[in-house]
């Protein structure tokens, strides 16, 4: 199921979800970073950091049929875009849109499961 395209504005809060690879091709760096970014959605229980975790901007490039390819690293990672209201998923992680142009966007968030942080 494609979800509906969100309406988007600069300084909205969107919730962004993983979507999986068809085929099943596994990237290790890819799976890492999902492993950060997504916690929940791999079934992780997020454990509260020891230090401040610093918020970092990604760049996401919408799809137009409520998806799009969020870059990591450039590393790109396929994602839906949700709205963030009590219908989201709680494995979907939350990111601020910080900046649009057209389809492209630059989006704000933190990393929860990044053990590096």
């Amino acid at each position: 199921m494609t979800p509906d395209p969100v309406d988007l504005f600069v300084g909205q809060i969107i919730a962004l979800l993983p979507r999986p690879i068809l085929g099943g091709d596994s990237d290790p760096a890819r799976d890492r970073l999902v492993r950060g970014l997504f916690p929940r959605a791999g079934g992780r229980e997020v454990v509260p950091p020891r230090r401040p975790l610093h918020p970092r901007v990604y760049s996401l490039i919408l799809d137009g049929r409520g998806g799009g390819i969020l870059t990591v690293g450039g590393t790109e990672i396929l994602v839906s875009v949700l709205p963030l209201d009590v219908k989201t998923p709680s494995e979907a992680t939350a990111f601020r849109v910080t900046a649009m142009a057209g389809r492209a966007l630059r989006v704000r968030g933190v990393a929860e499961g990044d053990s590096s942080a």
